[in-house]
């Protein structure tokens, strides 16, 4: 498996955790979250990004696994 699969794997899934650490300032300071926030509400925009992230670490682990390829052009 190539190492940069490995790399862009783990960095997707750390930025994810990060989002998802810090997902109060990400909706109070940006204005995706402020917008997120004024559409759906408070907690339906929390759950929202909450699985945004979520999904983001899943497939950033699984892609670093080799679970998930990338396609390769021949």
């Amino acid at each position: 498996m190539p190492t940069e699969q490995i790399f862009i794997g783990l960095t997707t899934a750390a930025l994810c955790g990060v989002g998802l650490y810090r997902e109060f300032w990400f909706l109070s300071e940006t204005n995706k979250g402020q917008w997120l926030t004024r559409n759906f509400g408070f907690s339906t925009a929390l759950w929202i990004l909450r699985g945004l992230f979520t999904v983001g670490v899943i497939f950033g682990l699984s892609l670093a696994l080799g679970i998930v390829n990338p396609i390769r052009w021949d």
